[in-house]
């Protein structure tokens, strides 16, 4: 059952952590990650096998900025998949997506004489606040388009943005295994234990690995500090949203969150150093730039 919501470690992991994201799909677990893409193209494709590929990709000279995905992987087609999980709404997202995107399609193109052909490639997007708001659609899918005739263009690169905000289904309404996946992204860490709704095979093992009381002392506490990052930003957000509605006007409302938010994240970035946590893993909670945490003293 789902018990109220907590302020402390439930018994599963938030899969909207980096720890617990990369728990659930990460090299040793691939069936889940199969199983979830698949439920994320809605029977439009189906993939068999995926491999893990190298997070990293650097720019061409050393001055460009690498690009660092969350997970990053090529099917038994050749296809290429980025997979992010994004926490704390972030300015020009879309525009960040293009940007992975760009870097990917780079890393595909081989030395010497080419004809442009190149491998489809994915860009899913998992995002725990609202981007769009001219629809209630929980997932989209961007394409590139003829804008006259609304008809595709290209195969080579499709975003897609799922918005958990928008998934509003009670366990008694799950119907398919994407459905499921939602659930459990969006709602795992309230669990005390794995509902019926929620018993399968694939499900079964994430509830099993994703389990806190089998983490390790040294994995607890890993598991602690990411946890820690993600819910110090979401209490930022909800501060300075009341700050901003007691204010009484719009304007009030979007510069005290802003303000709130921003001066916030500055500090958990602040903490996460001083705990020596990675620079990688400091920009993927708080969604700061390498400049922004250089603006603020740190490097």
């Amino acid at each position: 059952m789902v018990t109220k919501k907590r302020k402390k470690l439930g018994r599963f992991m938030n899969l909207t952590t980096d720890y617990g994201f990369k728990t659930a799909f990460g090299v040793k677990h691939e069936r889940l990650l199969i199983n979830f893409v698949n439920g994320v193209f809605e029977g439009r494709k189906k993939i068999v096998s995926i491999k893990h590929l190298q997070l990293k990709q650097l720019g061409s000279i050393p001055k460009d900025r690498d690009a660092i995905y969350d997970l990053y992987c090529m099917d038994e087609d050749g296809a290429h998949y980025i997979i992010e999980m994004q926490v704390a709404p972030q300015k020009h997202f879309l525009e960040r997506c293009l940007f992975y995107a760009a870097a990917s399609i780079l890393a595909q193109a081989p030395k010497g004489r080419w004809d442009y052909e190149m491998k489809p490639l994915y860009v899913i997007s998992i995002l725990n606040f609202v981007l769009n708001k001219d629809n209630t659609d929980c997932i989209n899918y961007y394409s590139l388009m003829n804008e006259k005739t609304l008809t595709k263009v290209s195969d080579g690169l499709q975003l897609i943005t799922i918005e958990l905000p928008k998934f509003n289904k009670l366990l008694t309404e799950l119907q398919s295994d994407l459905d499921k996946w939602l659930f459990c992204i969006k709602h795992q860490s309230e669990l005390s234990e794995q509902p019926a709704e929620l018993k399968g095979e694939i499900f079964d093992e994430l509830f099993e690995i994703t389990d806190l009381n089998t983490l390790t002392e040294e994995d607890m506490k890993t598991y602690e500090e990411f946890y820690k990052g993600c819910y110090g930003f979401e209490l930022a957000a909800d501060y300075a949203r009341e700050q901003g509605v007691e204010q009484g006007i719009q304007q009030g409302i979007q510069q005290g969150v802003q303000k709130g938010v921003q001066q916030t994240t500055y500090e958990i970035a602040q903490k996460c150093i001083q705990e020596g946590m990675a620079l990688d893993l400091v920009i993927r909670i708080t969604g700061l730039s390498p400049e922004e945490l250089k603006s603020i003293g740190l490097k």
